[in-house]
């Protein structure tokens, strides 16, 4: 499953869970090139392998046109710089007696605020780039997240926000991450853009968008036709300004979003579009 991340560069990167990068600069594109791996651990027991649905997915933020960051579900990371990829950095997970790749079945994320400052999620494991070398950590839902879609965005340093089940969690400088909280009686959200550390919008595999607006988040509100032909592609959400967001499912129907005024269009089923409501005034869950 492929994954894409674009700059006003112009610079465009997609990879997917083979370990495989191309990129592009508006106006062409390059053959995809395999990223350089070292000598990893044992398969995870419980990955399914290549060709099976959802057994290889990856990620890809580029907050540069010189700089991207890359993660795919077995627990591999690495980064661009100018238009050379590191070798990938390889993270393990032990399973009884034995070392073995991270695995998390569903879509892995990654958000990186600057080129010293990004954050992944693969299951219940968080990697962190410092600019020089990438660490792990616990994620937000511990040993809770082993399956299903997860969508995160670190709008500035230090400050994240993830959503993966029914829940979302929130990290703030300084400060771990937040306890899961409900917000989406569905189950399945799996996107998520933050354009700025006040304003966020998530999505559910249904066609749903939720805003966070004064601490609170919105009930669930259909956007775009729950999808019938690619029901495990999962959702797609960008928001690059807080006057701006794009929602599409895996069947091609999307909606927009305006500042100035809603708009939406489909490609087969007519949508609704994300209304013109006051946007999220911050990022802080309500206590």
């Amino acid at each position: 499953m492929p994954a894409i991340s674009c700059t006003d560069g112009p610079l465009c990167a997609v990879v997917d869970g083979s370990a495989h990068a191309s990129l592009g600069n508006g106006t062409y594109w390059w053959p995809p090139v395999a990223l350089a791996t070292t000598a990893g651990p044992a398969p995870n027991p419980v990955d399914s392998g290549p060709g099976h649905n959802g057994s290889r997915t990856a990620a890809v933020s580029c907050p540069t046109s010189q700089f991207c960051a890359y993660v795919d579900n077995t627990g591999h990371v690495a980064t661009l710089h100018g238009t050379t990829w590191s070798a990938a950095q390889v993270f393990t997970t032990s399973v009884g007696a034995s070392t073995v790749d991270l695995f998390h079945s569903g879509r892995v994320a990654v958000s990186c605020s600057d080129v010293s400052t990004c954050t992944a999620l693969v299951g219940d494991t968080e990697l962190d780039w410092d600019g020089t070398s990438w660490s792990a950590s616990t994620g937000p839902w511990g040993a809770g997240a082993t399956s299903g879609d997860i969508g995160l965005s670190c709008p500035a340093p230090g400050t994240c926000i993830a959503v993966h089940g029914s829940t979302a969690s929130v990290r703030t400088p300084g400060s771990g991450w937040s306890t899961p909280r409900a917000i989406d009686g569905s189950g399945i959200l799996d996107a998520l853009s933050c354009p700025t550390t006040t304003s966020c919008v998530a999505a559910d595999a249904n066609g749903d968008i939720l805003r966070m607006s004064g601490g609170n988040w919105s009930a669930p509100q259909k956007v775009v036709p729950t999808p019938s032909a690619y029901t495990g592609d999962g959702t797609s959400l960008s928001c690059p300004t807080v006057q701006f967001c794009m929602v599409i499912t895996g069947d091609g129907d999307y909606a927009t979003y305006h500042a100035a005024g809603p708009s939406a269009s489909t490609t087969s089923v007519p949508a609704t579009s994300l209304p013109a409501a006051e946007l999220p005034a911050t990022l802080l869950p309500a206590t």
